[in-house]
């Protein structure tokens, strides 16, 4: 949700708007789409029920289409790439995003949903026998597990190499903000 309480944020990798398609060099680290909450309200449970058009964000809110519009990448300088998820720390009044590479997890916080700090390593499990391959997501302890708050999890999937999902597991470990 945006800072004003108006709008539904997605965030997501996108293609980049340079005429290529080679995945070195085209790929967003961070962009993001937003729709307003009555739209989204109004287009699920209306009278004609149908999926909310959303808007991506490309140098502003230039009313792009998110199908096949532009979008712009909110950190270009990045240093870590893959699935990326995003959510609200009512503790700290910033946005977090955890970035799931493969071997580690990367962090980046945001005070606005939209202009974010460099990614740094939260968590490496290169070192971890069998180097798994994780998927993660953060979990609050409170009434809303989607807002984060002093203390809160981060679930990861654990798959060992070479095993497809055969021996994978779910495991969660705390993070504690200052």
């Amino acid at each position: 949700m945006s800072p004003d309480g108006k709008y539904f944020y997605i965030y997501f990798s996108d293609w980049l708007a340079n005429g290529t398609t080679h995945w070195g060099n085209t790929i967003t680290v961070l962009s993001v789409a937003r729709a307003t909450i009555s739209s989204v309200l109004n287009d699920a449970f209306g009278e004609r029920p149908r999926a909310a058009a959303f808007q991506k964000y490309y140098h502003g809110w230039n009313l792009d289409q998110a199908l096949g519009g532009y979008s712009q990448d909110l950190n270009p300088q990045g240093a870590y790439i893959g699935n990326q998820q995003v959510a609200y720390n009512a503790y700290l009044k910033r946005y977090q995003m955890f970035i799931n590479q493969g071997v580690l997890i990367a962090y980046a916080e945001s005070p606005d949903g939209m202009n974010w700090s460099i990614p740094t390593v939260l968590h490496d499990f290169r070192n971890d026998p069998d180097t798994p391959s994780v998927y993660d997501v953060p979990v609050g302890m409170g009434d809303n597990p989607s807002i984060l708050g002093k203390q809160f999890y981060i679930l990861y999937t654990r798959s060992p190499s070479n095993s497809g999902w055969d021996g994978a597991s779910v495991n969660r470990f705390t993070i504690s903000c200052p």
